[in-house]
C-alpha cells in the first residue's frame, strides 16, 4: 500500500483517538463547572440507558463503537473539537458544546467501566 493511503481501520483509530482526546479534554473542563458537571451527568444516564440493553453495566466495547461512530457522524456534519479550532490565543476558552459533554460522558463511562475512579 502506497504510504499516502490510509485504510479504513487506519482512519477509524484516528477518528476514536480524536474522541477519545476532545472526551478528556472536555471532561477536565467540566469539573471546574458544576453546569457542565450536570450535563455530563445527564449525558452519561442517557448513553447508559442506550447503550446497556437491559444490563447493569455498559462494556467498553459498546462504549468504544458508540465513541467511533458518534465521532464520524459530528465530523460529517462539520462539528470539529472546540479545543482544536483555529482561535485567537487571547481570546476565551470556547464553550463546551454538545458534541464535546457527549464525549465527555462517554470517557467518564469508559474510565468506570475499567474500574477506575474519577477524583470529585
Amino acid at each position: 500500500m502506497p504510504a499516502f493511503e490510509v485504510s479504513y481501520t487506519d482512519l477509524s483509530e484516528m477518528l476514536l483517538r480524536l474522541a477519545g482526546e476532545a472526551g478528556q479534554q472536555s471532561l477536565a473542563r467540566s469539573a471546574d463547572e458544576p453546569g457542565a458537571r450536570a450535563s455530563v451527568d445527564q449525558h452519561a444516564s442517557e448513553l447508559r440507558d442506550a447503550l446497556s440493553r437491559g444490563r447493569r453495566t455498559v462494556t467498553t466495547a459498546a462504549l468504544l463503537s458508540y465513541a467511533r461512530g458518534f465521532i464520524e457522524v459530528a465530523i460529517a456534519r462539520g462539528w470539529w473539537p472546540p479545543q482544536l479550532r483555529d482561535r485567537d490565543p487571547w481570546d476565551d476558552e470556547p464553550a463546551l458544546d454538545w458534541e464535546s459533554l457527549r464525549l465527555a460522558a462517554v470517557c467518564r463511562m469508559f474510565i468506570e467501566a475499567q474500574g477506575l475512579g474519577i477524583a470529585a
